[in-house]
């Protein structure tokens, strides 16, 4: 059975994916979130009058364990905040390593495959 997967959701279950191994990283280092506002600081005047910028700045000023499950949410806001991430270009975190970003992907994708799946079949969604 040949199933057509959406690319933008197959993106964004990446996103979440990888926001929840940054997750895991805060529990074990919570200074990635002092991290991650300096690496929003830097990118502040490029991006200067953009919304995101200043929900990012608020969601930092959270406890750790607050942005922790913030970071992993599937609401709607934390899918399109992921978008904009200062984590992704925070020092101490690094998605640079090709074999990783790659099973990210694959994981991702299969997530969104057994969706459509279940889309198909009229089955309710399986949680990512």
């Amino acid at each position: 059975m040949s199933v057509r997967i959406n690319r933008e959701y197959v993106n964004d279950t990446a996103k979440l994916i990888m926001h929840r191994l940054i997750a895991r990283q805060i529990g074990r280092d919570p200074s990635l979130v002092e991290r991650a506002k300096d690496s929003l600081a830097h990118n502040y005047q490029r991006f200067e009058g953009y919304a995101f910028v200043r929900e990012w700045s608020d969601m930092l000023g959270f406890p750790p364990s607050t942005v922790r499950r913030r970071l992993t949410s599937r609401d709607e806001e934390m899918t399109r905040l992921r978008l904009s991430s200062p984590f992704v270009l925070a020092e101490g975190i690094n998605f640079e390593d090709d074999t990783l970003r790659r099973r990210i992907w694959k994981a991702a994708k299969r997530i969104a495959e057994r969706s459509a799946i279940h889309q198909t079949a009229g089955l309710p969604r399986m949680a990512a």
